[in-house]
This record gives C-alpha cells, sequence and structure tokens, in this order.
C-alpha cells in the first residue's frame, strides 16, 4: 500500500509542478504575443497623414528627380511620400528678400504628395536668382516694426532641410542671418 501511496503522491506532485510550469510559459507567452502582436499592428497602421510626412522628413534619405520637367523629391524608406515644387506663382518682394546682389525673388508652391494625393501645399521663396529655395517667414509684430522668423521646429523648415538651397550660405540658419529672419524654437 505505501508503494501505491508513492506512486500516487508522484503522479500528483508531478501534475501540479508540470501544471504550473505549463502555467508560467502560458502567462509570459502571452504577454509577449500581445507585446508583438501591438508592434506588429504598429508596423501594419497605415501611413498616409502629415506626421508620418513629417516624420520620413527627419528620418529618411530623400532622392530628387525630375518627373515630366518637375523637380520631385522622393522618400527612400517609402516612395509614395513625395514632395513636388510646382511653378511660380508671382514675384516676391519683403525687405527679407532684397539683401543679396540679385533682389529679384519669386514664389513657388511646393506640393507633400502622398500616393500621388496632394496632402499639403506649401509656399516657398526662391531669392538671389534662384540661388537660395527656403520656405515663406512667418511675421510678428515687434518694437514698433515687424520681426521676421522661421520655427526651426516647424514643418516648413524641415522640408527645407530636405529641399533647401542656400547658394554659399550653406546652411538655413547662415541664410537667415543674412537676412536678418529670427530662428524660433
Amino acid at each position: 500500500m505505501g508503494d501505491v501511496l508513492t506512486f500516487v503522491a508522484g503522479v500528483v506532485i508531478g501534475a501540479l509542478s508540470s501544471w504550473f510550469i505549463t502555467h508560467r510559459y502560458y502567462l509570459r507567452a502571452s504577454a509577449d504575443q500581445r507585446a508583438e502582436l501591438q508592434r506588429l499592428s504598429q508596423d501594419l497602421r497605415p501611413r498616409n497623414t502629415l506626421r508620418d510626412f513629417e516624420d520620413l522628413l527627419e528620418t529618411s534619405t530623400w532622392t530628387k528627380t525630375h518627373i515630366d520637367d518637375t523637380e520631385v523629391w522622393i522618400c527612400d524608406a517609402n516612395n509614395t511620400f513625395q514632395i513636388e515644387q510646382g511653378e511660380r506663382t508671382r514675384d516676391f518682394n519683403e525687405p527679407w528678400t532684397t539683401v543679396y546682389p540679385d533682389r529679384n525673388s519669386s514664389a513657388y508652391r511646393v506640393y507633400l504628395k502622398i500616393g500621388g494625393i496632394v496632402i499639403k501645399e506649401l509656399t516657398f521663396i526662391s531669392m538671389d536668382g534662384g540661388r537660395i529655395f527656403v520656405p515663406m517667414v512667418e511675421c510678428r509684430p515687434a518694437n514698433g516694426g515687424v520681426e521676421y522668423f522661421w520655427n526651426s521646429n516647424s514643418l516648413e523648415v524641415k522640408l527645407c532641410r530636405v529641399i533647401g538651397s542656400y547658394y554659399i550660405y550653406n546652411s538655413l540658419e547662415r541664410v537667415a542671418e543674412i537676412s536678418k529672419v529670427s530662428m524660433i524654437e
């Protein structure tokens, strides 16, 4: 009878320890699976918002090309994200644009596109005979006059870091300094 009792006790202890190990594995696997499912869901969500565009401006590289005589920048990470420089829309003349040797400036439309659909239209300014290409400044009253500025965290400045031209000034900050435009955060 003692052997049967030892056998039954061994079976019970073995079953309980097996159940305990299996249950702990189940709980841990469930948590891991939920985390992985969450990550995959995030990876598979549609990426078609202006925020996604802004993220790619900061994190991806962009390749400049010409399509049908139009300058287009294509995102290397996702080629459905494109920046298209539109046609010249008008002459443009403000104090911050006339400090360069060639005082002629023009306004251009720049289109942000996802899958060929325009999601945002911005205005950029071509200055110094086309050698400088920067976003339109914002302005605010200051000391009885007007202060021109670019917000360094704005979509326009992030876009300029991809498609802008600065000629001999090498950076938007240097163009801002020459043009008497403030850089704010």
